[in-house]
């Protein structure tokens, strides 16, 4: 097993440590299988996009800030529901998405921050198909901004990636993915306690489940003229403790010059801690062109090994 893929066996016993249950021996196929038929399975997907900061005078309102060009949307990943079988089907805020948090106050100063919720009973690629992230980015558009930035952590930076390659001539103008399982996670064969209606978004994050969505969406790209950054969690030496370096900055997105930032830090403080929150600030404000490929396999060699 390469090197990189040890960040899974970490994470996978910090979870344990943590007492969210023990993992399913499940062999890759039946995961697969699982994915496969979720994805065919119809389901409502309840979703909830919110203006977080400067808070709007109304529910559901959004508002530009005179003078403010810039917005950025979070979006956030898998949140498990041990305790609630309901709360699956129901969209809810990430506490570091909401208005009192480290990253909200700290992006606040640089743009009106957004946040994008979605219940979590279907696949993390039905997600990002969901009419309701296109009409409430389009609903940007028509407010006035100029940038607009997309922050998705974990799942939802693989979230935020499909709907940018699906939708090519949208209005976001940046992404930063955070931590996020392009190529999976061994995380995601965990059974226990993940609730019925959870468990397909859970068997799309497995390795087999990427590895088949890449071959069915293989010729989808980033577009051209849309700045997009990968930060590496790379607080487990190989990972930041459930997601590889490999697949928080796949090969497919290396050859596209797609850009890395390593930060040493772990998948569950990245989103919380004050010093990445400056640190995802700063990529927010700053340009993030595309790498040329002598600078890729640097950094490559450093991150991935290879």
């Amino acid at each position: 097993m390469p090197r990189c893929r040890d960040a899974t066996r970490i994470g996978l016993l910090v979870v344990s440590w943590c007492c969210l249950g023990q993992l399913a021996a499940q062999p890759p196929g039946e995961l697969v299988k699982r994915s496969k038929a979720a994805s065919s399975t119809p389901a409502v997907i309840d979703t909830r996009f919110v203006q977080v900061r400067p808070a709007p005078k109304e529910e559901f309102a959004l508002a530009r800030s005179q003078g403010q060009a810039r917005a950025v949307v979070l979006v956030h990943g898998l949140r498990l529901h041990p305790f609630s079988a309901d709360n699956v089907n129901k969209a809810g805020l990430q506490d570091w998405q909401k208005t009192g948090s480290v990253l909200v106050r700290l992006l606040a100063k640089y743009a009106d921050v957004y946040a994008f919720a979605y219940s979590e009973n279907v696949p993390l690629d039905a997600v990002a198909d969901t009419p309701p992230l296109d009409i409430s980015i389009w609903r940007l558009k028509q407010l006035g901004y100029r940038e607009i930035v997309l922050i998705g952590h974990s799942a939802g930076g693989v979230i935020v990636r499909e709907y940018v390659e699906d939708h090519p001539q949208s209005s976001v103008t940046k992404v930063i993915e955070v931590c996020a399982p392009n190529e999976g996670s061994g995380f995601a064969r965990l059974d226990a306690p993940v609730r019925k209606g959870q468990r397909p978004f859970l068997a799309s994050l497995t390795h087999e489940a990427r590895a088949a969505i890449e071959k069915q969406r293989l010729g989808k790209r980033i577009p051209p003229g849309l700045q997009f950054v990968c930060v590496v969690g790379d607080g487990a030496g190989a990972g930041d403790g459930l997601v590889a370096n490999t697949s928080q900055w796949p090969d497919d997105l290396q050859a596209q010059g797609i850009p890395a930032v390593a930060l040493r830090t772990t998948h569950f403080t990245v989103m919380r801690n004050k010093s990445e929150a400056e640190r995802l600030a700063e990529l927010v404000r700053q340009p993030q062109p595309r790498w040329s490929p002598a600078k890729v396999a640097a950094v490559r060699k450093i991150l991935c090994h290879k």
